[in-house]
Formats: structure tokens, C-alpha cells, sequence
């Protein structure tokens, strides 16, 4: 018996979500190397490097579709506002990544979309349901349960670094969405990874942190890390944007989750590092809050739109 062969436009389920746990597994690729690099040469060096890489393979995107890098944007101020959260977003995340361990990290970093259902509320004056408000209970219990502020345990004030990233995503999440509906999205990663790495480099040049000199001493296995650094990450966003042109968005995003699977199993090859017992816990229970956060958002609004 022949497989039935897929109406055209219609979702593909199977490849969506092998899609998105390939982003997973890039996304944990992308933050164990930055922890490693991290002991070696400033974060924000790794930061420019980065997002220079995604500023030049996105840029070398646009040409070859429409043979121009002309840019035009209808609504010029949030484009800015998104660069500025994206810069705040990963400047927590490559120090945060260094503080604390990877799966914790992790962890942390996706309550975005829990962190997304309270500035709904708050912002945008969204009505949300009981159920929506249930799982952002389950993840500020999950986030306590991680960070431990006192105790045997306790990651820190480490830990305050992920949150803040998730808390800056979120807001990003929210501005994304406003510029979808106006602009083409190469357009708009284009040009927030050109804020960030012009911002980075003025950060750089000012402190001054000899950028050239830093790069020039790298040995070649450090180069060979920092391009991985760019290729997982930009690898990770087209895989997701790829996933997204398959299938609806509240369908694939449950599985991005994997990402917790994914650094615990790095973070403890790579840095001889595991979990304990109530780390297991609030970590679940993050990934139940945020899984149930997009399933119920998915539900009550359909198709869910790409952050990109």
C-alpha cells in the first residue's frame, strides 16, 4: 500500500516537528560551545562574532532572492525596539549561560512563553483565561524550585540572568508579531542582528576590549568553535523557519521543550554536570507550564504567527 502523497499547502506534521528538535539540538549546541568559549576570550566578543555571522548570512539571503540588500520597513521605531530587546535578550543569555549550569539555563530561558501570557495581560490588556493563568503558576513554582534563592542548591544571583533573557524574549515575542503583519521577516532578522552587532562593536570599542588582537590569538580550534557558535544558531532559525511554513506553530512549539533533554544530556557529557531532584522537578513543571501556555494559546487563536 503507497503512501498518500501530501495535498499541496496542507500542514506536514512529521517534517514540521523534526524541524523544530533539530532547532532544539542546534539552539543546545549554540549554548554549550558559548559556555565553553566563555573561559577563554570576553562574552562579547563571542556576541559580536555571533551575530556578525548571522548579519552576513542573512545578508548573502536577501541577495540571492532579490538580488538588492535595498531594506525597507514600514514601522522603523519598533524595528529598533526589537533590536534593543534582542540585544538585551542575548546579552543575558551568553553571560547567564555562563553562570549557571546548561540544563537550569535552559530551563529558565524557556518561560518566555509563560512570561509572554503576564505581559499580554499587563501591556496589551488581554483577556486571559484561568487555565492560561494555571500554567504561569506552574512555572513561577518551576522557577522557584530551580533557582532556590536560599538553600542547599541555590544557583545564585546567576540565576536572575536566563529570567531576565525570557522576560526580554517575551517582549520581543510581542513586537514581533506587530511587525509581521507590516514587514518581510529576512528584512527584520536582518536588521536586528545588524543592531546587535553594531551595538556590540560600539560596546567593544569603547571599553575597549581589542577586538583584532583577541580574534588574532584564537587558535584554530577556537575559530573552528566560534563558527560553529554562528552556524548552530543561524541553522536553528531557518530549521525553525522552515518548520513554521509546515505546520501550525501551537502544533511544533510543545516539541522545541526537547531543548531541556537535549542540554541536560550535553551539560553532562560535556561538563560532567546533572540535575539534582528538585532541579528535575521545577524543570518539568517549567516545561508543563510553557507546553500547556502554547497549546492553549494555540487553541483559542488558531495558527499561531512566527517570532522568526
Amino acid at each position: 500500500m503507497t503512501a498518500r502523497a501530501r495535498t499541496p499547502g496542507a500542514p506536514d506534521l512529521n517534517t514540521g516537528i523534526a524541524l523544530v528538535l533539530l532547532t532544539a539540538c542546534m539552539f543546545s549546541g549554540s549554548d554549550a560551545t558559548i559556555k565553553f568559549l566563555g573561559g577563554a576570550m570576553p562574552v562579547l566578543v563571542l556576541m559580536w562574532v555571533r551575530y556578525m555571522f548571522q548579519t552576513a548570512v542573512l545578508a548573502g539571503w536577501r541577495l540571492a532572492r532579490t538580488g538588492s540588500l535595498r531594506l525597507r520597513t514600514r514601522l522603523p521605531a519598533l524595528q529598533l525596539v526589537r533590536g534593543f530587546l534582542l540585544l538585551c535578550n542575548s546579552t543575558a543569555s551568553f553571560y547567564g549561560v555562563q553562570k549557571i549550569p546548561l540544563a537550569e539555563y535552559t530551563a529558565l530561558s524557556l518561560l518566555a512563553p509563560v512570561a509572554t501570557t503576564v505581559l499580554s495581560a499587563l501591556v496589551l490588556k488581554e483577556r486571559v483565561s484561568a487555565s492560561r493563568w494555571a500554567m504561569v503558576g506552574l512555572g513561577v513554582i518551576g522557577m522557584l524550585a530551580v533557582v532556590r534563592p536560599a538553600g542547599a542548591g541555590a544557583l545564585g544571583w546567576g540565576a536572575l540572568l536566563p529570567i531576565t533573557g525570557a522576560l526580554c524574549y517575551a517582549a520581543f515575542q510581542l513586537v514581533t508579531r506587530r511587525i509581521a503583519t507590516a514587514d518581510d521577516l529576512v528584512v527584520t532578522n536582518f536588521l536586528s542582528a545588524l543592531f546587535v552587532t553594531t551595538a556590540i562593536g560600539a560596546a567593544i570599542w569603547v571599553l575597549p576590549l581589542d577586538l583584532a588582537p583577541t580574534l588574532s590569538k584564537a587558535s584554530a580550534w577556537q575559530w573552528v568553535l566560534l563558527l560553529l557558535v554562528g552556524s548552530f544558531a543561524t541553522a536553528g532559525h531557518l530549521c525553525m523557519a522552515g518548520a513554521v511554513r509546515l505546520a501550525p506553530l501551537s502544533v511544533l512549539m510543545p516539541f522545541a521543550y526537547a531543548q531541556i533533554g537535549f542540554a541536560t544530556a550535553i551539560g553532562w557529557l560535556l561538563f560532567d554536570h546533572a540535575p539534582d531532584l528538585w532541579s528535575i522537578l521545577g524543570i518539568c513543571l517549567i516545561g508543563f507550564g510553557g507546553i500547556g501556555t502554547v497549546w492553549l494559546n494555540g487553541r483559542g487563536a488558531g495558527r499561531v504567527p512566527t517570532t522568526g
